[in-house]
């Protein structure tokens, strides 16, 4: 791999010290290949944003301030799940008040959270399964049912589970299966058993999964960079509400260049579809061609 770029800088800086890192501008400019100079305008860049970026103890390397957990923070928290969890509903809101109270008797709640997640309640059980077998790193088999084939159920064996994930308000399975990660519909899986084999997970996986911007994210492809071009109207809601290790570039008419790190094409595709006009690709830009040939074969198709 050859000099990261500037938002690449930028992203593992931020990486490295919400893990707790300590970070000196010497030595990440020694890692890196390039001059301190460059380094210490990669910190003055990150420290204009609201990051809590600050010098650490010895005044020399930088760190992320810790914001005090207060008990009014605690009882904010605790109100804000407990609104989450009254919108997913069913019998999941109702096991999760009998925890909610334990930490607070009394919850008078100023939240109201809409956030469209499906009601996994009736599959508590396979879920604690799935914890259990995820924590012991043990292999399962179960009997799956595939949406676009309802009438064949197919029995899955030796499948190493990873994480228990949420995507567009699915829930899904991580795991791999044979050479393949695989993403498994959640409430399609039965016949759970935890088998006595262990495996070693690749952690690279679990990383790749915590950079993921959508379901289509392929925890064993290298990932490449795609530039975006932001309308004026769209830069406000990724100011807002970030994209996991995005990068926006402001330009003097107004727009904005956002660049991700994705490792499927898809990814890209199912922000562009949420985000049509406002929102297309520059970099690379073969991607906005096939992007706009499945949308004139849509209207084609639907507009005889």
């Amino acid at each position: 791999m050859g000099k990261p770029r500037q938002h690449q800088r930028h992203n593992i800086i931020l990486e490295r010290l919400q893990n707790g890192e300590l970070l000196s501008i010497t030595n990440l400019a020694r890692e890196w290949g390039t001059t301190t100079k460059t380094v210490q305008r990669d910190f003055e860049k990150l420290q204009e944003g609201n990051y809590g970026i600050t010098r650490a103890e010895d005044g020399k390397r930088f760190t992320i301030a810790q914001k005090p957990f207060t008990s009014k923070g605690a009882k904010t928290t605790i109100q804000m799940l407990e609104s989450l969890s009254a919108d997913i509903g069913g019998e999941f809101y109702t096991k999760s008040q009998s925890a909610l109270h334990k930490l607070q008797h009394y919850i008078e709640s100023p939240f109201y959270a809409r956030i469209d997640v499906e009601d996994i309640s009736h599959n508590f059980d396979l879920i604690e399964d799935l914890e259990d077998a995820i924590a012991k790193q043990k292999e399962i088999t179960f009997r799956y049912k595939k949406w676009w084939k309802p009438d064949t159920i197919r029995t899955h064996k030796h499948v190493k589970p990873y994480k228990i994930i949420i995507f567009d308000g699915f829930w899904y399975l991580l795991a791999k299966s044979g050479d393949l990660y695989i993403k498994y519909y959640l409430k399609e899986i039965r016949e759970l058993k935890i088998l006595e084999q262990t495996f070693a997970r690749e952690e690279k996986v679990t990383k790749a999964m915590e950079k993921a911007i959508g379901i289509w994210f392929d925890p064993s492809a290298e990932a490449f960079d795609v530039v975006l071009l932001l309308d004026k109207s769209a830069i406000v809601y990724f100011e807002r509400k970030h994209i996991k290790g995005q990068y926006l570039k402001k330009n003097a008419d107004g727009t904005a260049e956002l660049t991700l790190s994705v490792t499927d094409k898809r990814e890209v595709f199912s922000i562009l579809k949420k985000w049509l006009p406002q929102v297309r690709v520059i970099e690379p830009r073969e991607l906005q061609e096939e992007f706009e040939k499945i949308l004139a074969q849509y209207m084609q198709e639907n507009n005889p």
